[in-house]
């Protein structure tokens, strides 16, 4: 009946021109419709391979069935609805999809031999401003450098590595630089290297990807590895580089089809501001259901910023916590100096002995 009344609704040409708009591609990924890519221009459906969608034209063609055309008909086909139904569901989640005329298509593929070629084997200028200026743990920084997923180049940049884990083949490659220069919107030189692979990011799997965890910038990544290195069993920690949930879909689906079910917990750690506060609340109602029945969904897992005006990620939580550290250490330094001082002198420990008690007494007072 419900279905019914929706149907009865009147639609006038910009609503329909605005939901033909709509990527056909992004919204299978947004509704759980596995799609698999053939190229970076042409998809097909995992469960009807002859359904071949164009992404460039935002057309699709279902050959065995002989039917073609825009993203309207397309969720009339594939999801049994009526004209007005399929508007009326493209149109509830406009603003969450992806525009046709948004989607960039490179003119050529990704050439990881044209910046293999830019790559050192030093790597003592990016382990030092990950290590000294963003606190990244050495233990994480060198497995992962030992991986070739992080390294040099000849400009001292900060190379990270986009590796498919499937095929161990590189799709593309982000570039931090280590200077910090005025010229440069964030202080420092940061690029993503031209023509990777759309969809792909930075990414580290330890085990089996049943726990999925998304970050905003590769540093976010590492900083998190740091802060949690001991409970990261199964989990594979993806960086968007920014918010795009292009990416988040594409490995949410590589890693249903390797585990044969959805992960375990998908989660969203990005930056504890309004950006991305704004972009958990998008994904959070999406639910999965997994093979015993059982519901997944989306959770945002915020860093704890020190007040809730401030503007908090993960690299900023990581040198809090390594600040921290430094000064327990300082602080026992100094007080194991102050023990080897007062043991040297008796008339010291005596005073220091009659302080302490004063102390005591104070705060049991």
């Amino acid at each position: 009946m419900e279905q019914q009344k929706k149907n009865t609704k009147r639609y006038t040409e910009e609503e329909i021109e605005k939901a033909a708009s709509l990527d056909i591609v992004d919204y299978c990924m947004q509704n759980d419709i596995p799609v698999k890519p053939d190229s970076e221009r042409y998809y097909r459906l995992t469960e009807h391979d002859s359904l071949i969608i164009d992404r460039k034209k935002n057309q699709f063609y279902w050959n065995s069935r002989g039917v073609n055309g825009n993203i309207i008909k397309f969720v009339q086909e594939v999801e049994d609805a009526s004209f007005p139904g399929a508007l009326q569901r493209l149109l509830d989640g406009e603003q969450d999809y992806e525009k046709a005329s948004e989607v960039t298509f490179v003119s050529e593929p990704y050439d990881c031999d044209h910046f293999a070629k830019k790559e050192v084997p030093q790597f003592d200028r990016a382990r030092e401003y990950l290590t000294e200026e963003r606190k990244i743990d050495p233990q994480v920084v060198d497995a992962l450098h030992k991986k070739g997923l992080i390294k040099q180049d000849k400009y001292n940049n900060v190379l990270f590595l986009w590796k498919d884990r499937e095929t161990g083949a590189v799709m593309g490659g982000s570039e931090q630089g280590v200077v910090k220069s005025d010229k440069y919107k964030r202080g420092a030189w940061k690029s993503i290297q031209k023509n990777s692979t759309a969809n792909y990011g930075f990414n580290v799997l330890n085990g089996e990807p049943r726990n999925l965890k998304f970050f905003e910038s590769s540093i976010d990544l590492l900083s998190y590895a740091s802060l949690h290195k001991h409970d990261l069993k199964d989990t594979h920690l993806v960086s968007m580089e920014g918010l795009k949930p292009q990416v988040v879909f594409n490995y949410y689906m590589k890693s249903q089809e390797r585990i044969g079910d959805v992960p375990d917990s998908l989660s969203l750690c990005v930056d504890n501001d309004k950006a991305g506060k704004a972009f958990a609340e998008r994904l959070i109602h999406f639910r999965y259901e997994k093979n015993d029945g059982s519901i997944v969904a989306f959770k945002p897992e915020y860093p704890q910023a020190p007040s809730e005006e401030q503007k908090w990620d993960w690299n900023d939580e990581c040198k809090r916590v390594a600040k921290q550290h430094e000064q327990g250490k300082e602080t026992e330094k100094t007080g194991f100096q102050q023990e080897n001082a007062i043991d040297n002198n008796p008339s010291d420990r005596d005073k220091y002995r009659r302080l302490a008690y004063m102390q005591q007494m104070g705060r049991e007072r």
